[in-house]
């Protein structure tokens, strides 16, 4: 997954993004990858500060 330049967020699946994140918090190209790919399913971010609470809402929901 890594470029050159650095990671390449496109190929990476949502599930790596997320881990991704969660591992590099001040990378903000990243969480605005992410931010993207989460505003693409119809939830809308008021910021990428509310990140941590949908991916959290996302394990949970995937846990049951």
């Amino acid at each position: 997954m890594m470029c050159i330049n650095g990671p390449n967020f496109e190929t990476m699946t949502t599930k790596q993004l997320r881990t991704y994140v969660l591992e590099h918090r001040d990378d903000q190209e990243a969480i605005n990858a992410l931010a993207n790919r989460v505003e693409a399913t119809g939830i809308k971010l008021e910021s990428p500060d509310q990140l941590p609470e949908i991916i959290e809402l996302k394990r949970q929901q995937n846990q049951q």
